[in-house]
């Protein structure tokens, strides 16, 4: 008999779960925090927010920092050109075209083009040698077809003496050649003398990814602080400042109490009247006044 209760028993009691004692505590925590820990939370509040602004704004600062190169145009036994090993060009490893890609700006300042060139063209191949010409001219192939492991960009016409081009490129991580050179109308190398001068000058924005997507992460930390600083500022001013009174209580704080109040009715109004008021009632002649009354001739009675 006592088994049976005691399983009866076990059975109706309800597991309570530990995460609403544990908000429950943390409530109890916050209500019960004095004013000197209130004001240091505050104070930690603030400099976190300061502190994921900091970063945030270093993280941004490399994100929007170029590693910048140059290449050299000379001539080559295939014609003139420019071949720069650009190196390892860093990033999140993600293939593909997406917004993780590194951007890539060739600015180049065309001195004398040679005269029978149609375009100027500009490759970017990734390969470990740029001393492999089969390499690199395979990737030329492979750019031009649109594979997404290389890149390529054309001016699609002559360029004249004194113009500036610019190239933009979005290439996954890796190591990669740059290729600059002007071709003809067959496809072919423009500048087999040599006679033509340009100025190259590049940038690469390897961090723009990485460093972009942590400092939008501070960005949401140093939100986060400020809220919490503000939650606290707030009780802070709540208990530093004595709560104002409404105008009701202060009337009557001002008037004071004058005793208990009085009881009320102890039952309901006695009834009216059940009909028309009563006639008043004319008085007897007996009961007027003596009025003196004069004759004519002067002669005075009552």
């Amino acid at each position: 008999m006592d088994d049976d209760e005691h399983a009866d028993g076990s059975d109706e009691l309800e597991p309570v779960p530990s995460e609403v004692l544990v908000d429950e505590d943390r409530d109890d925590m916050l209500e019960e925090m004095s004013l000197e820990q209130r004001e240091e939370a505050l104070q930690r509040s603030r400099w976190n927010v300061f502190m994921f602004l900091g970063i945030a704004v270093i993280l941004f600062g490399f994100a929007l920092f170029p590693m910048p190169f140059s290449a050299d145009y000379q001539s080559s036994l295939g014609g003139a050109q420019a071949t720069k090993d650009v190196g390892l060009i860093w990033g999140m490893p993600i293939p593909g075209d997406d917004i993780t890609d590194v951007p890539v700006r060739v600015d180049i300042t065309i001195d004398q083009p040679p005269p029978t060139h149609s375009e100027l063209v500009a490759f970017m191949i990734q390969t470990a040698d740029c001393t492999d010409s089969a390499a690199l001219s395979d990737g030329q192939l492979a750019a031009e077809d649109g594979s997404p492991d290389h890149g390529f960009a054309t001016t699609m016409g002559r360029v004249d003496a004194g113009s500036e081009e610019e190239f933009r490129f979005r290439i996954d991580p890796g190591q990669y050649c740059l290729i600059v050179k002007f071709r003809d109308i067959d496809g072919l190398n423009a500048d087999q003398s040599g006679t033509g001068t340009i100025e190259i000058d590049g940038r690469v924005w390897p961090n723009q990814a990485i460093a972009g997507l942590f400092g939008l992460v501070t960005i949401v930390l140093a939100a986060l602080s400020f809220v919490g600083a503000q939650r606290h500022g707030n009780e802070v001013r709540a208990m530093k400042q004595p709560k104002e009174a409404s105008l009701e209580s202060t009337v009557l704080a001002a008037a004071g109490p004058a005793g208990p109040p009085a009881a009320g009715p102890s039952g309901p109004p006695s009834a009216g009247p059940s009909g028309p008021p009563a006639a008043a009632e004319k008085p007897d002649a007996a009961d007027a006044p003596a009025v003196l009354q004069e004759d004519e001739d002067g002669t005075a009675w009552l």
